[in-house]
């Protein structure tokens, strides 16, 4: 279990990486998707999983179902469980960014075979 944060994500971060999961199911490599606007300017999902990496505050349940349900068949079973243990902000990134890691492996392999 990680160290709480020693202060609650903002409400703004919070809401921008719930969207940022949401958006997830249509992202690719090739066509990133959507920016999530937080204020008045727009970041990648990259970008707000690093805004919100070190907060442990747990995850509002919509939040942790909708990313539960991008692993149902994830072939890394530690994320799964590293979520289920915790499922804070910062583990949830973890999570969103290795199942990102590997759609792009998976997208770059594809390129190759198809050359």
């Amino acid at each position: 279990m990680v160290e709480p944060s020693a202060d609650p994500i903002p409400p703004d971060f919070a809401e921008a990486f719930a969207y940022a999961v949401l958006v997830y199911e249509i992202w690719t490599p090739e066509e990133p998707g959507r920016l999530i606007q937080i204020g008045s300017r727009s970041y990648s999902i990259v970008e707000v999983c690093r805004f919100v990496d070190q907060f442990t505050d747990r995850l509002p349940e919509r939040v942790y179902l909708k990313l539960r349900s991008y692993m149902h068949d994830d072939p890394d079973g530690k994320l799964k469980a590293d979520l289920a243990a915790d499922p804070s902000y910062a583990t949830a990134v973890r999570c969103l960014r290795g199942m990102i890691e590997r759609r792009t492996e998976d997208h770059a392999r594809q390129g190759r075979m198809k050359e």
